[in-house]
């Protein structure tokens, strides 16, 4: 049995339908705004208000077994982000928080999915530990500091190809020419 199997047993909308902290139908649209945006299940219940980021620590901790680690004041060691996966870490928002020898612990908001676990589990090996942690926080610090570059918003890399071009033109004038 994997030891994950908790965290796929029940979802966190079934976990919080089941103590009528949101409706079936409340649950329903949260989780299609949440896919919409592109976020987590969890960020999108803090976000709409029905619960605190604190609130849903102590639900994802006490209903998935799960110890919790408060991020408030807590120093990031940058290192632990070395040969990661940035992309896994913003789309699953797990922050890598600790390592023991071949063992990784990482911060979420939520319990892991399937998908994260068994991407987790490809890069690092096995042997993994989650905390549950304070949703805000571990957007915050993933956003801080684990680094994706966004082509969309860097616009830097343009002025590459923008001078490449105007040394071709430069190369590509013959004195005289008047075109």
């Amino acid at each position: 049995m994997d030891r994950h199997e908790r965290f796929y047993r029940r979802s966190l909308r079934d976990v919080l339908v089941g103590q009528n902290i949101l409706s079936a139908e409340l649950a329903d649209d949260l989780a299609e705004s949440a896919y919409e945006a592109s976020e987590s299940f969890g960020f999108a219940v803090v976000d709409a208000g029905h619960l605190t980021s604190r609130e849903l620590t102590k639900t994802v901790a006490g209903q998935y077994q799960m110890p919790v680690l408060p991020l408030l004041g807590y120093e990031y060691d940058e290192t632990m982000l070395d040969g990661m996966s940035a992309a896994t870490l913003y789309q699953h928002q797990v922050l890598p928080v600790g390592r023991f020898g071949r063992s990784w612990s990482f911060a979420v908001a939520e319990p892991p999915s399937r998908e994260c676990v068994t991407a987790l589990k490809e890069a690092f090996g096995g042997a993994l530990f989650f905390f549950a942690a304070d949703a805000i926080l571990v957007k915050e610090m993933v956003a801080e500091h684990v680094k994706v570059v966004d082509a969309a918003s860097d616009k830097g890399w343009q002025s590459l190809f923008d001078d490449a071009d105007a040394a071709i033109l430069e190369e590509n004038i013959v004195p005289g020419d008047s075109d």
